[in-house]
């Protein structure tokens, strides 16, 4: 019947679908409306879902065929990130983002620091080392986020190498704290992204797949 957002959908019958396996960028991101744009191509159209139960919001969880799959599709075509993906399809989604990647397709289009960074997540100890390639780098209002929505934005801070930790702390020249009332990184797997201030991708990284 009509596109909610970039991975959610209303049925006729009334019936909101949560598209499984994706997630879309967020309304305040420069590049949320490709996944929108997309799925509003198939407003009115007859399509497949296979029900996959319901999310915590209720929602139904669904596949969508029309007749391409059409989760797979979005993230092939760079206009979401993978998320929460059924063990079954962690090589084809995994392989989807990565290509899309490669490719600067979609949301990946790359920044120009790409490339400069080299990251380590600890999910146990809940923190991550970032270090620059290029020198010292000042990443003001750059942003990082998980697989999921938690984002953290980078405020004045200049470094060869830092550390960010999902807790709470003080700020000093070698450790910076995202202060997250919650852990940031799944200990199965995740996927860490790293924006510049104009939301090119900067760095990825993914474990677990």
């Amino acid at each position: 019947k009509r596109v909610i957002d970039g991975d959610t959908l209303e049925l006729e019958d009334g019936r909101k679908v949560r598209l499984a396996n994706i997630n879309s960028p967020e309304k305040s991101s420069v590049s949320y409306k490709l996944s929108e744009d997309y799925l509003k191509e198939f407003e009115g159209e007859t399509v497949q879902m296979e029900n996959l139960g319901e999310d915590k919001y209720k929602r139904t969880l669904g596949r969508i065929y029309a007749p391409e799959y059409v989760n797979l599709d979005i993230v092939k075509l760079g206009f979401a990130s993978k998320f929460l993906v059924d063990e079954e399809e962690l090589d084809e989604f995994n392989k989807a983002e990565r290509d899309a990647i490669e490719n600067s397709r979609g949301i990946w289009r790359k920044s120009d620091y790409y490339g400069c960074f080299k990251t380590e997540i600890d999910k146990k100890a809940e923190k991550v080392v970032i270090e620059s390639r290029c020198g010292e780098m000042n990443i003001g209002n750059w942003q990082l986020k998980d697989e999921s929505r938690k984002i953290y934005s980078f405020k004045n801070v200049s470094f060869f190498k830092i550390i960010l930790h999902s807790t709470s702390g003080a700020d000093n020249k070698t450790d910076i704290f995202w202060g997250s009332e919650q852990n940031v990184w799944n200990n199965d797997r995740d996927s860490l992204y790293l924006f510049d201030r104009v939301g090119g991708l900067s760095h990825y990284e993914s474990y677990g797949y």
